[in-house]
């Protein structure tokens, strides 16, 4: 049930509403053009409230280095509509791609502050996750799958399996005449080796694959970096349609043309994560108007704004004009209108610094040096206003304190209704009637005197609000002017609550208002994600093949290398020693080779199930099946020709069984490595490293008995220990055979020091044989039985390390900021 909120001079909602649509029918009234083909509706489409977002940056001062607070976003407010495009623009640093990613629900849990809603309703990210979809800016794709393909496996993933197979080939081909590539329906994507569709069409696949199931919300990142300006206005028209389809689309764009500006329903300018408009592109000249400065005869109004947020930026006032006058109206003071470049001055040098600059900066910010406080020394304010030092670090962005929007002074009305992460209810708290903004507390709002400002109370602060302008610049009973083009969803558009218990309670949204969290079963995603795998392996023959032909290469040269290992005789053992641990290290490392290409895949699963597209466990399932029978193949490939050519008399079977399983788990291992790196480079250095260790301490260098105490754990998690170990029992386990000849040809091997066993010993036919087979693994310190448990520990850390590569996939591979 709805509580009613109590506020002095408050407004409905419903109120605020008639007031900026007023203020619209006035701009029309004027001449200004502003779409309103799609009427806005309280409560409808996208909202979004306080969002901020800080980052800990460090800066090295006087050679000390410090941490400080950066605002990448600071209090930003607004609304999106149905069935139009909303541009996120601004210079560089700005924010475009945080904000884009705020609303997305891609920053981490507990770092946004802020809320958005959904047609009035506030919502999960899991919520948002499964109504929206997501373009990068980097085509993230296949490139040895066509066009169609992509598209088809996009509507296999992403729509339910109600759908038939027809209905959705119809839906692929729909997409293609809708985006324009009819052309290239059967192209490969191809990449940088590869020739494929060109930069636009690639663009255009793109953004098809994230709407094939028509999301409610688009995002897009830069969808026309890199493109030629008639690409990149083919894509914005594009999007365009889309949108008229009754979806709400956000997008950052760097720099459109004018061609690609008219395009644009509404816009969303930033500077340092500030808001410096929001509204119709169209009456973008009309608020440079109305904040006295007009944009010349014959410029563009968007480039004409950047210039003037770039000199405001570098004066001693900052962007606090544009941004007060873009959320409230008001009009800059004539010291503001004419911004000085900013002086560099040491830091706590108020003695220093040019009166006119300092008194223009003082004056622009409320303060009067007579109303100061002991508290306030001038150096004091130095520290918070004048240390230009800081300018490289964050300028308007950084806040001089350790508080953050959630660490409320111990003195103000705290509102325990915590937003404490993305989608919650922005909390609100009040300090003698005026609402704190990250910016700048409460607790720091100076005092008056009728000389700053006329009209003003001493000692009053007027809150911020619709009806009572910005502190800095006017009365309460300042009217507004008619002519400032305000956005229609603005933070005071939502009246400001003292208490929890003013708050409207409102149910939540989740995944569970929208149907099941993924479009098909686990046994589908795993068929169709098995069937795109087996299909790049196929056309991408590289890895495999490579593998295929390096293991029958050196079972060649192995085979012509060892000769003679069927014979018994002594100095044979440690030939057959060398040539299993060498047989164990190439299955090993030949597996190396796919470090880069998981890596690259990386990306492509990343993007896919950022928006749910298919499980975590359903990729790394589809994965092995996929692999298998290409391990097979290559296992039995070397073990066929070692094993006939040098005519060992173990078990062919066995043989192929052991190096199946060593290219199984070594597979895994190089898989979760790969999920853990952040390049293949240092992927390379991590499993070659490792895989040298393994080789160390697998038992041939040392045995068992010989390690020392304090290194052993490292013999029993070696992954080459229990292959070798395996091949040998498969060699040379119960063979009771003679080998003759003298013992000290083992000296130089790495049996060493000869240790008879106890079947040799106690067998009176065998005491007079100088070697049997069960002396080999008795002085290798190998005690097992059969080779199946050396194998089954073998798998089991294929199992572990598999599954550990599900939980980097689940819960460490995303895509979103901390």
């Amino acid at each position: 049930m709805a509580r009613k909120v109590e506020r002095n001079e408050s407004l409905s909602l419903e109120t605020l509403m008639d007031l900026d649509q007023s203020r619209l029918a006035a701009k029309e009234a004027e001449g200004v053009a502003l779409s309103r083909d799609r009427k806005l509706v309280p409560g409808q489409g996208l909202e979004f409230n306080n969002l901020s977002y800080s980052v800990m940056k460090k800066q090295k001062k006087d050679g000390v280095w410090m941490t400080k607070e950066a605002y990448l976003l600071n209090d930003i407010s607004g609304h999106a509509v149905r069935g139009e495009v909303m541009a996120i623009m601004g210079p560089s640093g700005a924010g475009k791609s945080t904000f884009l990613d705020a609303l997305a629900g891609r920053i981490a849990q507990g770092s946004l502050e802020g809320s958005v809603r959904i047609d009035g309703k506030p919502v999960t990210t899991s919520y948002m996750k499964m109504i929206s979809s997501y373009v990068m800016q980097d085509d993230q794709l296949f490139p040895m799958l066509t066009v169609f393909e992509t598209f088809m496996f996009a509507a296999e993933v992403r729509l339910p399996p109600s759908i038939s197979r027809s209905e959705k080939k119809k839906r692929v081909y729909e997409l293609l005449e809708q985006l324009g590539l009819q052309s290239a329906t059967h192209t490969y994507i191809g990449d940088e080796g590869r020739r494929g569709v060109s930069g636009g069409e690639r663009r255009r696949v793109s953004i098809g694959v994230d709407i094939i199931h028509k999301p409610s919300l688009l995002f897009l990142d830069e969808p026309t970096s890199g493109l030629d300006s008639s690409s990149a206005f083919s894509v914005v028209e594009k999007v365009k349609e889309i949108a008229r389809g009754n979806s709400i689309v956000l997008m950052t764009i760097h720099q459109p043309s004018f061609r690609i500006q008219q395009l644009l329903d509404r816009i969303t300018i930033l500077a340092r994560g500030r808001l410096i408009y929001l509204g119709s592109p169209m009456a973008l000249s009309a608020h440079l108007t109305g904040f006295g400065r007009p944009v010349p005869e014959g410029e563009n109004g968007l480039e004409y704004l950047l210039d003037v947020i770039k000199e405001y930026d570098e004066s001693t006032v900052g962007l606090e004009p544009m941004v007060v006058y873009q959320r409230d109206g008001v009009k800059p003071t004539p010291a503001e209108k004419t911004p000085v470049r900013k002086h560099k001055t040491p830091l706590n040098s108020y003695t220093q610094t040019p009166v006119s600059s300092r008194a223009i900066n003082l004056t622009s910010r409320g303060f009067s040096i007579a109303s100061m406080t002991p508290n306030e020394k001038p150096s004091e304010l130095d520290s918070e206003y004048y240390d230009d030092e800081d300018d490289d670090f964050d300028k308007s962005l950084e806040r001089k304190s350790n508080r953050t929007p959630m660490h409320k002074p111990n003195s103000g009305v705290y509102n325990p209704r915590l937003a404490s992460h993305f989608y919650k209810d922005f909390s609100v708290w009040v300090y003698n009637g005026v609402k704190g903004t990250p910016n700048r507390p409460p607790s720091w709002t100076p005092v008056r005197t009728p000389l700053q400002t006329p009209g003003v109370t001493p000692g009053a602060t007027p809150m911020r609000g619709r009806n009572n302008t910005s502190s800095r610049y006017a009365t309460p009973q300042r009217k507004k002017p008619q002519h400032a083009l305000t956005p229609i969803f603005t933070p005071s558009l939502k009246p400001y609550a003292a208490s929890y218990e003013d708050l409207d309670i409102e149910e939540e949204l989740d995944g569970t208002d929208h149907g099941p969290k993924f479009a098909n079963p686990w046994l589908r995603e795993v068929v169709v994600l098995s069937w795109r795998t087996g299909l790049n392996v196929i056309r991408t023959p590289e890895l495999f093949l490579s593998r295929e032909i390096v293991l029958t290469v050196m079972g060649l040269i192995l085979s012509s290398l060892f000769k003679n290992l069927h014979s018994y005789e002594v100095k044979i053992v440690n030939k057959l020693l060398n040539f299993y641990i060498f047989a164990v290290c190439l299955v090993f490392f030949s597996s190396n080779d796919a470090v880069p290409t998981f890596i690259q895949e990386r990306f492509i699963f990343i993007r896919e199930t950022s928006h749910n597209a298919y499980r975590a466990s359903s990729y790394v399932i589809s994965s092995l099946l996929v692999y298998l029978p290409f391990f097979a193949v290559q296992g039995f490939t070397f073990a066929v020709i070692t094993w006939g050519i040098l005519q060992l008399r173990s078990s062919l079977m066995n043989f192929w069984l052991v190096l199946y399983a060593a290219l199984i788990t070594t597979n895994a291992y190089v898989m979760l490595v790969s999920a853990l790196v952040p390049s293949y480079i240092t992927g390379y250095a991590v499993v070659i490293a490792t895989t040298a260790i393994f080789f160390l301490m697998c038992g041939f260098f040392l045995k068992a008995s010989q390690i020392p105490i304090y290194w052993k754990w490292l013999h029993y998690i070696s992954a080459i220990k229990y292959p070798f170990e395996a091949l040998l029992v498969n060699e040379f386990k119960d063979h009771t055979h003679c080998y003759n000849g003298s013992l000290t040809d083992l000296a130089a091997g790495p049996l060493g020091q000869f240790k008879p066993s106890k079947i040799h010993i106690n067998t009176t036919s065998l005491q007079s044989c100088p070697l049997i087979g069960e002396d080999v693994l008795n002085t290798m310190d190998i005690h097992t039985e059969s080779i199946w448990r050396d194998v089954g520990i073998l798998l089991a850390w294929g199992v572990l390390y598999r599954l550990c590569f599900y939980l980097v996939l689940r819960f460490y591979a995303k895509n979103e900021r901390k």
